[in-house]
């Protein structure tokens, strides 16, 4: 039991401290897509940032895989752009 809740423990905490930056970067701050030579460097700089952080805390992955598809999804997050609806934009464009 013990094995499981530290399992699920361990990814919730990593993903949700990987992900919290980069979601309040992107919706509360800028509240707009980042361009991409600055999403990649943010990205960079968390990820690194996270490394330090989780090997701080005893992490004893040697790769840290989890973070770098963190650090992926994170910058997809930043680069995502809104999607708008067509049929709005229709009907407000032809009134």
């Amino acid at each position: 039991m013990s094995n499981a809740f530290t399992i699920v423990a361990s990814i919730v905490i990593t993903w949700g401290i990987g992900l919290a930056p980069p979601l309040v970067i992107r919706y509360a701050i800028l509240k707009r897509p980042m361009n991409k030579w600055p999403a990649i460097g943010t990205c960079a700089a968390f990820w690194l940032f996270n490394v330090i952080l989780f090997t701080a805390f005893g992490s004893q992955s040697k790769t840290h895989a989890a973070l770098a598809l963190v650090a992926v999804v994170s910058y997809w997050l930043l680069r995502k752009a809104e999607k708008v609806n067509d049929a709005e934009n229709d009907i407000v464009g032809n009134a």
